[in-house]
């Protein structure tokens, strides 16, 4: 049996969802908890876990009802183009201790690695056998 090319896609964009799902979800506790932060930080902060848990239930639904496959391009290149900038910008500041550094440097690879597993069937149009 045949798995077509947009079948493989959206099954293996499921790993992305589950774990944008798990990260941000677990962000909002943690903004929610900070007493450094202001009641704008915090509202901004939020609004990136928004974007982020949007951009799943868009990837969500295109695997659940096949809509267009722009909510998985959209989706990647945010995550990517964030852990990007995010990322970086924390490795670089020296008021982050290696603890933090290290902890969002696994959560930033790992983003990385769902979204290349969810692009992985892309290279190549290929059936495959189940």
């Amino acid at each position: 049996m045949n798995i077509d090319f947009d079948s493989r896609m959206r099954r293996f964009a499921w790993p992305l969802v589950g774990w944008t799902v798990f990260v941000w979800i677990s962000r909002i506790r943690n903004v929610l908890n900070a007493d450094g932060i202001d009641t704008t930080g915090k509202f901004l902060r939020l609004v990136v876990v928004a974007v982020f848990l949007g951009f799943a239930a868009l990837v969500g639904a295109w695997i659940v009802r096949g809509t267009p496959r722009w909510a998985l391009a959209a989706g990647s290149l945010w995550s990517v183009g964030f852990w990007l900038v995010r990322g970086i910008g924390i490795l670089a500041d020296p008021n982050h201790d290696a603890g933090f550094k290290a902890i969002h440097t696994a959560l930033m690879l790992a983003t990385f690695a769902v979204v290349a597993l969810a692009w992985y069937p892309a290279r190549s149009r290929r059936p495959v056998a189940a």
